[in-house]
């Protein structure tokens, strides 16, 4: 790394002038400047003073929830894609972080079970505001017992080799998005919210060759859902639910009302950017109202990987809170992706908020469980990456 004073760095001091300057801080051109500086931290052209200024600037100008900021940003990432395709139709299912709450990671156990019924490519990156490591996927799915996915081995080129045989992988941040570390070690630093804790959802790395088909994304701050559920339609993803919990939690609420934005193919019902907002209630699920600390994490990353795999056994039972929180996620990506309306359960017919058909997305996710293709679909990913060369 260059040291301090280093032709190796490039300067971006005018920028944080206009952000330090709240008088200059509607500058109509800084979104541009603020995603050309962003583009720059990660490519450590920023020495770590002048990095961790923008981050810190951004948070307090509130420039990290700016729609025109966000979506220039989005733009950038956009422009970073490959040509090599790694195949079609995956899926996924995350957070943006900044829950002030530490609960399970409803996400990382979520994208398991769904895999045995869609392509999923979930995307492990860091979250430097999360209450308890536990978050890391990474670190959850690394400690199932008895055999454990071997993480450190499933890299870009090994893709489309996981994909012939696997319906689930795991892309860890470390491997495919290595241009993070530079900024993590930053905002672990700050301590505070960023901007990156919102976008990190922006850079999956699946962009990088082609475009998600479905993706269900919570954020913590009701005033971004519409903010990130444009940023990703701009992004050409087809299908896609921004959800926001009651209390600000980025994940849909077990005990209470969620904030729906929902990004599809079908004409717009509301207001013409086919974005459709509504909200969601437990009931909408068929399921009961479970109050916030019944899923509260246990502490550490080995105690969630215990309860991944208590789940994939169908050792908990129905009205477990859990369980419920988990089917919840699982039916709001099975429905978003739109494979409940290719199902033919006639007693979950039924149409809820946004024209979901929530109840029935949670049948098939239970089904998932009880026969024992959700458990299957971790096994096989773990035993595929194990073999990798």
């Amino acid at each position: 790394m260059a040291h301090p004073g280093s032709s190796h760095y490039v300067s971006i001091e005018p920028t944080l002038k206009k952000l330090a300057q709240q008088s200059d801080a509607s500058d109509p051109g800084l979104a541009a400047e603020i995603a050309n500086a962003l583009s720059l931290l990660l490519d450590e052209k920023l020495s770590e003073l002048q990095a961790a200024a923008l981050l810190a600037l951004l948070h307090h100008r509130n420039k990290d929830k700016d729609v025109n900021v966000i979506s220039e940003w989005s733009f950038w990432t956009g422009t970073k894609r490959a040509d090599n395709i790694w195949a079609d139709w995956q899926c996924d299912i995350s957070g943006t972080g900044g829950n002030a709450a530490a609960i399970i990671s409803v996400a990382a156990v979520a994208s398991v079970l769904a895999s045995s019924m869609l392509l999923i490519a979930q995307h492990g990156y860091l979250s430097a505001t999360s209450p308890t490591s536990s978050a890391n996927t990474e670190d959850i799915l690394s400690n199932i017992k008895p055999n454990a996915p071997l993480l450190a081995k499933v890299t870009a080129e090994r893709v489309p080799e996981i994909y012939k045989r696997s319906n689930y992988a795991f892309l860890p941040e470390r491997n495919f998005a290595p241009e993070m570390q530079h900024a993590n070690r930053i905002r672990l630093g700050l301590g505070i919210r960023t901007i990156f804790d919102l976008t990190s959802t922006l850079l999956h790395p699946i962009h990088a060759s082609c475009v998600l088909e479905a993706r269900v994304v919570g954020v913590a701050n009701p005033v971004l859902g519409p903010v990130l559920a444009q940023a990703i339609q701009n992004m050409g993803v087809r299908k896609a639910l921004v959800v926001c919990g009651n209390d600000s939690m980025d994940i849909i609420s077990p005990e209470g009302s969620t904030s729906c934005w929902m990004v599809r193919d079908l004409p717009a019902e509301d207001n013409g950017s086919g974005i459709q907002e509504f909200r969601l209630q437990p009931r909408d699920f068929g399921l009961s109202e479970n109050p916030l600390t019944s899923i509260e994490a246990k502490g550490s990353f080995d105690q969630e990987a215990v309860v991944l795999s208590r789940v994939l056994h169908n050792q908990l039972s129905d009205d477990d809170p859990v369980l419920q929180c988990v089917l919840m996620h699982i039916a709001a990506l099975f429905v978003t992706s739109g494979i409940c309306d290719t199902s033919q359960e006639d007693a979950n017919a039924e149409r809820g908020p946004g024209g979901g058909r929530w109840k029935e997305g949670v049948r098939l996710a239970r089904s998932c469980i009880a026969s024992g293709e959700a458990l299957k679909a971790l096994e096989t990913f773990a035993y595929v990456s194990s073999q990798l060369d």
